[in-house]
């Protein structure tokens, strides 16, 4: 009798923790201003990050910098490579492709690329290693969350590697 009292009393109490969360973030979420986008996350068109779109200038410079390399793989006038577009606007993402060299290849422009690196669908973001070693592949309908934490271990990957190549000398 006892056990089942505490159960249910632990069970209460964490049903009145969930919902005083849900409240929080209700009410969190309602003072946020109403053209900041969802989450507040999104930055002004001036703000998107700068994709070079000659690959090989991009290639080249990731090499030289020694940053990994995000290639986003679209076709011109796409609409879902224009909504996957979208991710690159957000403010975390932004913060993050300061330590990425970004380039974007066009599909139709450049079947050659796509081919080498077997991208058959659109959109197709790649993030490569400053040696050009596919690190992760981003196919279709990626969220924030998602690209965020590849971004991170690219960025780790990145920096693991500098490390043991300064130590290798």
């Amino acid at each position: 009798m006892f056990t089942r009292l505490r159960f249910f009393s632990i069970l209460a109490a964490i049903i009145f923790a969930l919902l005083l969360f849900f409240i929080f973030a209700l009410n969190f979420r309602q003072r946020l201003p109403a053209a900041s986008g969802v989450g507040g996350n999104v930055v002004s068109e001036s703000e998107v990050v700068e994709f070079l779109g000659d690959f090989n200038e991009a290639r080249e410079r990731a090499f030289t910098e020694r940053k990994p390399l995000i290639i986003f793989f679209t076709l011109a006038g796409n609409e879902s490579c224009k909504r996957s577009f979208e991710l690159f606007r957000n403010q975390e993402i932004k913060k993050l492709t300061k330590y990425f060299i970004c380039a974007t290849v066009d599909g139709i422009a450049a079947p050659q690329t796509c081919e080498k690196y077997r991208v058959n669908g659109f959109p197709t973001v790649l993030i490569l290693d400053g040696a050009g070693k596919e690190i992760q592949r981003l196919t279709g309908k990626e969220t924030k969350e998602q690209l965020s934490i590849q971004m991170h271990i690219a960025i780790q990957l990145s920096t693991t590697n500098t490390t043991n190549n300064k130590n290798l000398k």
